[in-house]
């Protein structure tokens, strides 16, 4: 799956924004606010109005057919829209549609309010369940693949069994018979599904992609938070307190009917019915119990996985922080070692060059002096890299700008006695280099800077050498010139048995560079990759591109 993939499926993930969400990102007087809150108070009107225009006859009768039930349902308006208004902007926008419109029902079939609110309250246990469920699994509500269109179908399924709780209401209140009952209850449930599935799924599929981008651009939501015990503990409560009340509605109700029926039966059959209630009231408390029980046995569960899980936690942290002391332990030990071993290794290079400045004032041959000089040079470079990171006290890089200061003091040093030494200047920004190329990189500027000063100072006049260092996102270039006035073609680079030239062309190989020399302007330029996952011809065409904009022949 790519990034793109993954993007797409995070933002098609239910992210509910609350009424206190709009009026914090518009403002309470904003025109925006007051434009959505209108287009929620059209749509729970159509809600009502559909209601009274759909609503049939037949349901209080004792006749009732289970497929008139199952029409009403199969096409409910306000079921439709605050299913689709839960989904695409959250809950409590779809919960008020959906709930005025089923207490509308129930107050028009002359239900007493409390028991209207409770018959409304049912529907509302079904949209309940399709916010718990998409709230705790982030499935994709746009329903464009497989896994989130079976999770949505499974879930729909659930919520119209538990909506249809409310056929129990309406049938007792309605002193309908068992038959009648079942029919309203089958053909509840299933139209309720099977709207889902042939209305409101097509309805996510087609317009969810665009509601969502005008729902991100608008809002601008924040990433939604992580489910929370206290969450957890009011999802259990809420479903036992709705379940809890349905039985005892059922309880009330039925001992309403029977109470009628009593009163109007013989006193024999009374008795009889009298004690058999007094069976049903025990099954009624062991009910209420086990559903209880079931509550906080369940929140007992989350709190004590809760206690373990923090537990587990604690522990994990504790190894992991005595981890961390023990490797920042062992990572000021590694710097401690590695500075010694620079040191050290800086201090006997030391002692070498020492060796080779005693060698120098006693060599008479000239081409001996010239060797043991090269040699020194060479490794007195070396011995630079050392000194800086030792004085840097990191161990992985190198800044290429000190360098280049300190190997051009170095030299000014040497030459001091000169008659006529060269004057030379730097001019570079810093440049960080991996200690893995930093060596090769150093030995060739070291070789092309010593070679140049080595040169002007055996003319019979003074000169200049300029040292620039350049770095852009794709090459390091270092490039050397001589700003006086010698003649054309001074620097002869064409001796390929010469092993200062041999020592260029192969580190330059090695570090993936090219060097350019350019004897009419009497400059070299040494061009490297700045990064290693350059291709060979990507470096080539990148060198191309800088020589021609720095004026450097080929």
């Amino acid at each position: 799956m790519n990034g793109d993939q993954i993007s797409s499926q995070t933002k098609s993930i239910w992210q509910p924004a609350g009424l206190d969400e709009i009026i914090t990102r518009f403002g309470f007087s904003g025109i925006t606010t007051w434009l959505i809150l209108a287009a929620w108070v059209i749509l729970i009107s159509v809600s009502i109005y559909s209601v009274f225009t759909l609503m049939s006859e037949s349901w209080v009768s004792t006749s009732v057919e289970s497929s008139s039930v199952q029409f009403f349902f199969l096409f409910y308006p306000p079921l439709i829209i605050g299913i689709l208004l839960l989904f695409w902007v959250g809950f409590e926008w779809g919960f008020i549609p959906i709930f005025i419109s089923s207490f509308v029902i129930a107050f028009s079939a002359s239900m007493p309010v409390y028991w209207a609110l409770l018959f409304a309250f049912s529907f509302v246990l079904g949209i309940g369940i399709y916010a718990l469920a998409y709230y705790c699994v982030p499935a994709r509500i746009d329903l464009r693949d497989l896994k989130s269109a079976a999770f949505f179908v499974i879930v729909s399924l659930i919520a119209a069994m538990a909506s249809s709780l409310g056929s129990f209401v309406w049938s007792l209140q309605q002193n309908l018979s068992p038959s009648a009952t079942l029919n309203i209850w089958n053909g509840w449930w299933t139209g309720a599904f099977f709207q889902s599935l042939l209305i409101i799924g097509p309805l996510l599929f087609l317009f969810s992609p665009s509601v969502l981008k005008v729902k991100e651009k608008f809002l601008n939501q924040k990433a939604r938070e992580e489910v929370t015990l206290g969450w957890i503990y009011s999802a259990i409560t809420s479903v036992v307190v709705v379940i809890s009340l349905f039985v005892i509605g059922g309880r009330f109700l039925g001992l309403e009917g029977i109470s009628q029926a009593v009163a109007a039966s013989d006193p024999f059959v009374a008795e009889r019915v009298l004690q058999a209630t007094g069976s049903f009231q025990i099954i009624f408390w062991i009910s209420l119990g086990i559903i209880l029980i079931v509550g906080f046995t369940g929140m007992y569960i989350v709190s004590n996985w809760n206690k373990n899980l923090k537990l587990e936690v604690n522990e994990k942290t504790s190894n992991l922080q005595v981890r961390e002391r023990e490797l920042e332990t062992a990572i000021d030990e590694r710097d401690l070692l590695l500075n010694e071993i620079h040191g050290r290794v800086k201090n006997n290079l030391s002692i070498i060059l020492a060796l080779f400045e005693l060698q120098l004032k006693r060599a008479g041959d000239e081409t001996l002096t010239d060797t043991l000089r090269d040699s020194k040079s060479r490794i007195r470079s070396i011995s630079l890299i050392h000194e800086l990171m030792s004085q840097a006290g990191t161990f992985k890089t190198l800044n290429l700008k000190s360098y280049v200061i300190k190997l051009t003091n170095r030299l000014d040093q040497d030459y001091r006695f000169a008659k006529y030494h060269s004057d030379i200047s730097v001019h570079a920004s810093d440049l960080i280099l991996d200690v893995e190329r930093a060596v090769p990189v150093c030995m060739v500027i070291n070789e092309v800077i010593s070679r140049v000063y080595e040169r002007t100072s055996s003319v019979g006049e003074k000169t200049s050498i300029s040292v620039d260092l350049y770095s852009d996102e794709q090459i390091f270039y270092v490039v050397v010139r001589e700003n006086g006035n010698l003649p054309h073609s001074f620097f002869d680079w064409k001796d390929s048995e010469n092993l200062g030239t041999r020592l260029i062309r192969s580190l330059t190989k090695q570090i993936k560079g090219e060097l350019l020399v350019d004897d009419y302007k009497n400059s070299i330029a040494i061009l490297f990759p700045n990064l290693n996952t350059l291709k060979r011809n990507e470096i080539s065409d990148v060198i191309e591109k800088v020589r021609i904009s720095h004026g450097i022949e080929a």
